[in-house]
């Protein structure tokens, strides 16, 4: 028993000091490999899972730059005269109560750096059973949530991490990641567009561990160790 008490209190104590494993990506594609860009830049995309939003020539596989892997996501305009996103998701399950965090990295790049006013941002969106939004509409900080951004100001040729989380409220089946590029409008004049392209790679969305849990966990494999010792 005393044996048990000091091993339990080391554990405790390096708990503390550890940090957090590392929690599972619930996404696929994450790093858009898919469709393969190694001949060339490819259009309409990312590939599956994700889904497409806005002009499919206006969003890129690449392998022009890269974070991990040999590709990334690259997308401008969408030249709307009132403005407007261009954009991808994907859906996944989740449950009501668990908290959920979203990551991805952009890049402002040089070689087509962003301009003006236009941004982009990673946002969670909480879905019911139908896959419309919990309670039926979109409350910020509610059922939707939004990353910090990456604009004009963001240093150039340098990965952001953007980063998101919330708390799924009651009712919620699934969780959406999405990743939008905004392009201001200028009041009807094509001409006045500014653009300029984001890159975006290693896109994640995953549920934070209970600390509780996470100590339970540990302490049934510290008791499953004793009983072998035994």
């Amino acid at each position: 028993m005393k044996q048990f008490q000091k091993l339990a209190s080391v554990f405790t104590l390096t708990l503390g000091l550890a940090a957090p494993a590392a929690a599972a990506n619930l996404l696929s594609n994450a790093g858009f490999e898919t469709p393969d860009a190694s001949g060339g830049d490819v259009s309409d995309a990312p590939g599956a899972p994700w889904g497409g939003f806005n002009d499919p020539g206006v969003r890129f596989t690449t392998a022009a730059v890269a974070r991990s892997g040999d590709q990334s996501l690259k997308m401008f305009g969408p030249f709307d005269f009132i403005g407007g996103g261009v954009g991808a998701t994907q859906t996944v399950a989740a449950t009501s109560g668990l908290t959920y965090v979203g990551e991805i990295y952009a890049r402002n790049d040089s070689i087509d750096p962003i301009q003006g006013g236009n941004f982009g941002v990673y946002k969670l969106e909480f879905l019911d059973a139908g896959q419309d939004f919990v309670g039926g509409a979109p409350v910020l900080g509610v059922n939707v949530f939004e990353s910090n951004v990456v604009d004009a100001t963001t240093p150039q040729d340098v990965w952001t991490l953007l980063g998101v989380g919330g708390v799924a409220p009651t009712g919620t089946a699934f969780v959406r990641a999405v990743i939008v590029q905004v392009q201001l409008g200028d009041g009807g004049d094509p001409a006045g567009f500014v653009g300029g392209s984001i890159f975006w790679d290693d896109a994640s969305v995953a549920i934070v561990p209970e600390p509780a849990s996470v100590a339970l966990i540990g302490l049934g494999g510290l008791t499953m160790l004793l009983r072998r010792r035994r």
